[in-house]
């Protein structure tokens, strides 16, 4: 037996599927990336971060580091409030510190450069040293998480937050190879970074980001 379709519905076939057709949108790959993308935080460019803000942010905040220093022995927590930055309880205490004073000792035995500073003292006042950090590897995330302007939430995700801290700390170490070559006996006067999360019992080791 032979069925017959109504003439109504074998009409209405091709017109649902036109209307289908119709609302579908073929995109580029480049459209398709961007729609997926909507709503990610990659985070700000770390070079220019860099160049336009953190190292004015650092010249003009650094405290004077025996000053600093001072207060840390005293009291952390007080000093932290008054002279640190910290984002959070899951981050370290920065301080940015004024370092004056002059070279007594560069030690490149390992990958971790230091400069040892002897810090400009009035009179009467107790010695302080303090290690600048010279790369070409530097240790720890002080200048990342010293800044203000740089947040955990800018990120996606806790890779891409430490991606981005590896990247300022080789930039600021390109910067320090290209342009500040300590020697013993030099003059120095940089604005850098101290972070801990307790009162300095060892080398107070700085990263150093301005300098004159």
């Amino acid at each position: 037996m032979l069925y017959r379709i109504p003439a109504v519905r074998t009409l209405l076939l091709p017109i649902g599927l036109a209307l289908v057709l119709t609302a579908c949108h073929v995109v580029t790959d480049t459209e398709l990336a961007a729609i997926r993308s909507q709503g990610q935080h990659h985070g700000p460019d770390a070079a220019q971060i860099l160049d336009s803000q953190l190292v004015p942010y650092a010249d003009k905040n650094a405290k004077p580091a025996a000053l600093v220093v001072g207060a840390l022995e005293q009291n952390f927590d007080s000093a932290c409030k008054q002279y640190g930055f910290r984002q959070s309880d899951a981050f370290p205490c920065s301080f940015w510190i004024r370092v004056q004073g002059k070279v007594t000792r560069i030690d490149d035995s390992s990958r971790v450069g230091k400069a040892y500073i002897e810090l400009t003292q009035a009179a009467g006042g107790e010695p302080v040293d303090v290690v600048l950090q010279m790369g070409p590897v530097i240790v720890g995330t002080g200048v990342r998480d010293g800044f203000p302007g740089i947040k955990y939430s800018d990120f996606d995700d806790q890779t891409k937050f430490a991606v981005f801290g590896q990247e300022i700390n080789k930039l600021v170490v390109a910067r320090l190879q290209r342009s500040l070559k300590l020697k013993v006996g030099d003059p120095v006067d940089v604005a850098a970074v101290y972070s801990s999360w307790s009162a300095p019992t060892g080398e107070i080791r700085a990263i150093p980001v301005a300098w004159k």
